[in-house]
């Protein structure tokens, strides 16, 4: 019974994904509806969908298996990485003309043209798909932990058909809520899983140091020397950083009611993520201080072998959770581009009218789901999959994009010019530098694509209207609104310091707080003396101990004091 006590969980998490996706699910009426939504979603709506979708199942295989192979420099580089989403949030404050478009490419169409929109579509469509293959891998390998004894084609098959049915169904909508929900079913398992691996190593945190600093690789000293393993990490890290300007990532943005309401959110991302990405690097981190010597194949291996059979299943429920969070919304923004980017831009009359738009929409996310499928029985890898997923993204679209962001404003023939570059610098690179160096070309290949579009503009012949454009009024408001704010905390800071008595007298805790504080103190220095491993913890409890009877008698000292 015990073993077939994942199959449960996971079947169970099945359902409660399809009755939320079905119960947020909305007869749309208009395909803005469908991709969109209606732009009335909370910021932590928001920022619970940009991290479900950024935190894909491949994420934290691939992490685990990293971090044990090259140590701190692949931990420094995903803590690099998620400072993307920050970038993000500057951009938005500049995206105020753009907030009614559907889609990145839509963007792009409406600052160089027809021809460069549909480019970008096809590129975006490239990028879904990579990430959707590598998604439904990772579904794959949830259900083998579960010990499932089904073949591998079997079980493929299946989890995209149950993946395409409910990503289609709702649009928008479903998609955003049940992401919202696999959020915080992964948000807590990793953690969890953390704390197993901790247990299996067998050791204090005091042990566990000085065995990393005995290896090379988790030597703060080796991760700043200057050789070509550096280069090759920066290269990486800020191609990867760039790479979540893309499709499934700005619609995220064209979601939100207001520019700033996604600087917000994207914000909050930033920060939300680095958490996420801290406990991940425990897991790997915990496995090396047991098995430093494992291949970087066996890992994953291990970390499944070493938990407790109930809790697989639960480990399972958080792949998938993140998998399907991160597959739907691609497939979302694929359908969004092809519905509305390439065909409606191929028609030479008029706009295809909603309900033609919704079935092509729908009929995208069956076939691309089913591509994607195809591709995975080809391609397991998925760190090769990350580095094609950088290729398409990074080196094409998105120059244009972040140049017109910042008010360039190009004729067709300009971002063309930069868009060829861009793929020729990635193919050149890939067939001639990356076999021999190792370094990832995509950043180098977007800067050849600006620096293509910039000389272009100035050396060709420009018709009138093209050009550097001042910044949006919106913009320009944002702008004022946060030099008034920092006037009145510069004032505010300035008074306080005037009146120390009485901003002193404010700082003084409430006894409710106190008391509250106290308890905490209390039960989680009982919960750390008899469940962790320390020690000498002994003097450490009494000192808690103590921390919490003073914070337990401060109503009654303040009582005291004021009689």
């Amino acid at each position: 019974m015990l073993l077939n006590m994942p199959i449960v969980i996971v079947g169970a998490f099945f359902c409660l994904t399809l009755v939320v996706g079905i119960y947020f699910s909305k007869k749309e009426t208009t395909f803005r509806e469908y991709a969109v939504g209606n732009k009335q979603f909370s910021t932590a709506t928001l920022v619970a969908t940009v991290l479900a979708t950024t935190f894909g199942g491949g994420t934290i295989i691939r992490s685990i298996e990293s971090i044990h192979e090259f140590g701190l420099y692949f931990i420094f580089g995903t803590s690099l990485d998620y400072f993307g989403f920050w970038i993000i949030g500057r951009l938005a404050l500049r995206m105020g003309p753009f907030m009614q478009h559907l889609s990145m490419a839509e963007t792009i169409g409406s600052m160089y043209g027809k021809y460069p929109r549909i480019i970008a579509a096809l590129v975006g469509i490239c990028v879904c798909i990579v990430a959707i293959t590598g998604q439904i891998n990772v579904i794959s390998k949830a259900f083998k932990i579960c010990l499932i004894s089904i073949d591998p084609f079997t079980i493929t098959i299946l989890s995209t058909l149950l993946l395409i049915f409910y990503s289609s169904y709702g649009g928008v909508r479903a998609v955003t809520y049940t992401d919202v929900l696999q959020f915080i079913t992964f948000s807590i398992i990793i953690p969890l899983l953390s704390w197993f691996m901790f247990v299996n190593v067998g050791k204090t945190v005091s042990e566990i140091v000085p065995i990393l600093q005995s290896q090379t690789k988790f030597q703060f000293s080796n991760l700043f020397q200057f050789n070509a393993r550096l280069v090759s990490m920066l290269l990486l890290v800020l191609g990867s950083l760039i790479s979540h300007i893309q499709p499934s990532i700005m619609q995220r943005v064209y979601m939100s009611s207001s520019p700033i309401q996604a600087q917000k959110s994207f914000a909050y991302a930033t920060i939300f993520s680095w958490f996420i990405m801290f406990f991940i690097s425990l897991i790997s981190v915990f496995v090396f201080a047991r098995a430093p010597n494992l291949l970087k194949t066996e890992v994953f291996g291990y970390v499944v072998d070493h938990i407790p059979t109930l809790f697989r299943g639960f480990f399972a429920v958080g792949l998938l959770a993140m998998a399907m969070s991160t597959a739907d919304s691609f497939l979302n923004a694929c359908s969004v581009m092809i519905g509305h980017d390439i065909v409606n831009s191929l028609q030479k009359e008029k706009a295809i009218p909603d309900p033609g738009q919704l079935k092509i929409a729908r009929w995208t996310t069956l076939v691309v789901g089913l591509l994607a499928m195809v591709v995975s029985f080809y391609c397991q890898d998925l760190l090769k999959l990350m580095y094609w997923g950088l290729d398409c993204a990074v080196p094409i679209a998105t120059a244009p994009f972040i140049l017109g962001i910042f008010g360039f404003r190009g004729t067709s023939r300009t971002a063309l010019i930069g868009m060829t570059t861009g793929l020729l610098t990635i193919l050149a690179w890939n067939k001639w530098v990356e076999p021999k160096t190792g370094i990832d070309g995509s950043f180098i290949a977007m800067l050849a694509n600006g620096f293509a579009m910039l000389v272009a503009h100035y050396l060709l012949r420009q018709p009138e209207g093209v050009g550097w454009v001042k910044p949006d009024t919106t913009f320009k408001q944002i702008q004022q609104e946060n030099s008034r704010r920092n006037i009145e905390r510069k004032e505010t800071i300035k008074k306080g310091w005037q009146n120390k008595k009485f901003t002193f007298s404010k700082l003084v805790p409430s006894p409710t707080a106190m008391v509250c504080m106290g308890f905490y103190f209390f039960i989680s220095s009982l919960l750390a003396h008899f469940i962790l491993i320390f020690t000498n913890h002994c003097y450490w409890l009494i000192f808690h101990l103590f921390g919490s009877a003073c914070c337990l008698g401060y109503p009654f000292y303040m009582i005291f004091l004021k009689g």
